[in-house]
């Protein structure tokens, strides 16, 4: 199936830039096996890795590129990507959610503790997108709020005010613990077909787990060692894969 794409990139302001773009794209919408439109993802990557050039749209249209090359590896780590612009996307979710269906290691996430999830159940189970919205709105109610209470000293007015507030904190600090655990353990997605991870950094550690990692399994980085890297499922399960079998989002 033919996954959505956008409808138009940025403009560059070099020649060469918008050249490679018109390439990629002519590529693209030509392909008609794995190979073109590897090779349109390809023209695609030149712009981010060489150009350095980073937006959602891109990342979404790579992401395009290598799901129809048949790469699930770099397709999913590229809608990560772009993940991170315009994390309301509904085409980009729709897309997403297709390439995770296909994983062929389907980790499940790790529980939280039952406390922390009775308490915090609303941080753990809405998207980032979502609680950004829930923020912004609750942000604007509560200067709105204040606006009316300087006005009046009705009893609505310092209860809307209380709510607004306690609302905007409570996600503000939802907001700012995921940004920490993101940058402590920063998120990467395996992009080799396949990789037996090990229980140190090295070839001569044994397996950790009976069966390799395959393309498309979400991680976060824990520690970099010169070609390795700890990393921890999604599941808690920590484990050293070389660092040539994965990629980082933020990268």
């Amino acid at each position: 199936m033919l996954l959505p794409l956008v409808a138009a990139l940025p403009s560059f302001a070099a020649d060469y830039q918008a050249q490679t773009l018109e390439t990629a794209h002519g590529l693209f919408h030509a392909a008609t096996n794995a190979a073109m439109y590897a090779e349109a993802a390809q023209q695609y990557e030149y712009l981010v890795e060489e150009e350095g050039i980073r937006n959602g749209a891109l990342f979404y249209t790579l992401g395009n590129s290598w799901f129809m090359a048949g790469d699930l590896g770099r397709a999913i780590l590229n809608y990560r990507r772009a993940e991170r612009f315009m994390p309301t996307n509904e085409d980009l979710r729709h897309n997403l959610d297709a390439a995770l269906e296909q994983r062929a290691d389907l980790i499940p996430a790790q529980e939280p503790h039952p406390m922390a999830a009775r308490l915090l159940g609303w941080h753990f189970n809405t998207s980032t997108g979502l609680r950004w919205w829930l923020f912004a709105t609750s942000w604007i109610a509560l200067w709105g709020a204040g606006l009316w209470l300087g006005r009046t000293a009705q009893k609505e007015a310092r209860i809307t005010v209380a709510v607004a507030g306690m609302v905007a904190v409570a996600l503000m600090a939802s907001l700012a613990t995921e940004r920490m655990l993101e940058w402590r353990a920063a998120p990467g997605v395996v992009v080799a077909p396949e990789v037996l991870a090990r229980k140190g950094d090295g070839e001569i550690y044994g397996p950790a787990f009976l069966d390799p990692l395959h393309a498309g399994t979400g991680f976060a980085r824990l520690e970099n060692r010169d070609t390795w890297w700890h990393i921890r499922l999604a599941d808690g399960q920590r484990c050293w894969i070389p660092s040539r079998t994965a990629a980082m989002v933020s990268d």
